[in-house]
């Protein structure tokens, strides 16, 4: 339907407002009349297509200032019977020339022109004369009479209800030219209860958030290979961003990280790696956060070009290089000179679940302790320290907790060689892994983020790394609380690692040295220098 078919009616009566002055008071620096004017041009419909109907001399004023048509008239009122005579007459002189009215309310500063458009491809094809939006909503409605006194206190019984929508409507011109029979039919056409129209202050205050708020997209990695580390950081900070929406993108390779989008509220989509930029550019966001481990120029290079902003996570790829800012928390020297890179730890934040987590409190036993190498573990270290370490820890008394990744390929192995032994534990892809810390007072572990939550914890711990970029993690080192044993060496692991534990147990003062370096570290705040850096990108 071309916007020359149309007609747009603007009704803007002051005796029938929300709240004082709503008409004309700025809603996010614009007056609600001028953004139905504006959408109204949006469309594409010209001035003289364009009608304003009002009782204010105010909103006269205004619509004559926008060279727009304005009906006035100060005793003006929709419940006199004289007065519906007059405003019908009028649109039935002004119905000619074109297909539709639209009817378009100033209450519904949201309302999309992709919707009206849609709306009116749809009533054209129809045999309707009037398209009526509606919004179907799930009410538990109350009825005292026939509900049990245990339905009244926890029945959610939900019925589908529809609600009438005055944030547009849209009229064929033969409704005011007598062109139907006595009895029009309605085309009842569902919208999304998002549109929001505005019918009190509070309504208000709502809008103007939403109008402010930004679209911020993620993209992130996660499957077996890579694990969940990334996924969890990404929705970690999405929790905390309240003022602006959330989309989520990944790759079809990306399984795990579909599976966990699943479970939660936010919109998400999967592309297939070839499109998913060009994707993400259609989506039209504000702000894109790229957390896929290396990223090239082409992942980034595009949505700048466009004037989207990018802020990528753990990223040493040439993507990171060229987007508004990298933050390469895992890395506490830095690896290139960028001024739009941050480094380090202080820029560390941990997972929503070590929030309310119980760091430890030094004791000189050695009750459990903890094993984990990341998401899929490369060289089976779970296996092989384990059996280093089997023997100490059962004539000790020290109970093992295995924490394995969903990659990990020998977890069944492991599973059976365990079996019937009551002093070790085995777990698999948890999202609670602050659980078992606070039930650990040592760990052996791999060179990436755990280190940093052990560190929050204050547990001291053995730490090897299993390829060479996890070699440039800096931060597991003596002086932040760990004994760093470097890269993964076959011939050699064995010796370090036993050689290394024994000295842990065995020297109470220099375990104790070590928890007390780790106490100096805490990453709660560093979510919200996060958090501000996205609040800068965005204005």
């Amino acid at each position: 339907m071309n916007a020359s078919n149309i007609k747009v009616v603007i009704p803007a009566l002051k005796k029938t407002v929300a709240f004082q002055d709503d008409l004309v008071k700025k809603l996010s620096g614009i007056t609600l009349i001028q953004r139905a004017i504006n959408k109204a041009f949006k469309l594409g419909v010209e001035n003289k297509y364009i009608y304003l109907i009002t009782d204010s001399d105010e909103i006269r004023v205004l619509g004559e200032r926008n060279k727009i048509n304005t009906y006035w008239d100060s005793d003006l009122t929709w419940e006199e019977k004289n007065n519906t005579v007059q405003i019908w007459t009028y649109l039935q002189n002004i119905a000619d020339e074109v297909e539709c009215m639209l009817f378009l309310s100033p209450y519904a500063p949201l309302l999309s022109v992709k919707t009206i458009n849609s709306a009116l491809n749809d009533l054209i094809k129809s045999n309707k004369f009037i398209l009526k939006p509606v919004i179907e909503v799930k009410r538990h409605l109350y009825d005292g009479n026939k509900q049990s006194n245990f339905e009244t206190l926890f029945g959610d019984k939900k019925e589908t209800h529809k609600i009438e929508s005055k944030s547009f409507s849209l009229v064929k011109k033969g409704y005011f030219l007598n062109e139907f029979q006595d009895q029009t039919s309605i085309f009842e056409w569902p919208i999304d209860s998002d549109i929001f129209e505005i019918k009190s202050y509070q309504d208000w205050w709502v809008c103007e958030k939403l109008i402010d708020r930004k679209r911020i997209i993620f993209r992130v990695i996660g499957n077996k290979i890579v694990g969940m580390g990334h996924i969890y950081r990404a929705l970690s900070l999405a929790h905390e961003i309240t003022n602006h929406e959330i989309l989520f993108v990944c790759d079809k390779k990306s399984d795990i990280a579909v599976n966990k989008l699943s479970e939660c509220n936010y919109w998400f989509e999967v592309y297939d790696s070839s499109i998913i930029v060009e994707n993400i550019a259609n989506l039209n966001p504000d702000l894109v956060i790229t957390d896929i481990l290396s990223s090239k120029e082409e992942d980034i290079l595009p949505l700048k070009k466009l004037g989207i902003k990018t802020l990528n996570f753990e990223d040493l790829g040439e993507g990171g290089r060229i987007s508004d800012l990298t933050i390469n928390e895992l890395y506490d020297i830095p690896l290139y000179n960028s001024k739009n890179t941050l480094w380090g730890h202080k820029f560390f934040f941990v997972r929503d679940e070590f929030n309310d987590a119980s760091p430890h409190i030094f004791k000189s036993n050695i009750k459990k302790i903890m094993l984990s190498f990341g998401g899929t573990d490369q060289h089976n270290l779970s296996y092989k320290v384990y059996k280093v370490l089997d023997r100490i820890c059962a004539k000790r008394k020290i109970d093992i907790h295995i924490v394995t990744g969903s990659g990990y390929k020998e977890h069944q192995i492991l599973e059976n060689e365990i079996k019937g032994t009551s002093r070790i534990y085995l777990t698999q892809a948890t999202g609670v892994i602050s659980n078992i810390m606070e039930d650990c007072q040592l760990a052996i572990v791999s060179n990436g983020r755990t280190v940093y939550e052990l560190a929050h914890m204050n547990i001291p711990s053995i730490v090897i790394s299993q390829h060479e970029r996890e070699e440039k993690h800096s931060f597991a080192c003596e002086q932040n609380g760990f004994l760093n044993i470097g890269l993964f060496n076959e011939d050699s692991y064995k010796e370090l690692i036993e050689k290394n534990f024994l000295r842990l147990i065995n020297d109470e003062d220099f375990r104790h040295q070590l928890f007390l370096k780790t106490m100096k570290y805490s990453f709660d705040s560093n979510k919200q220098k996060v958090l501000d850096s996205i609040d800068q990108l965005l204005n």
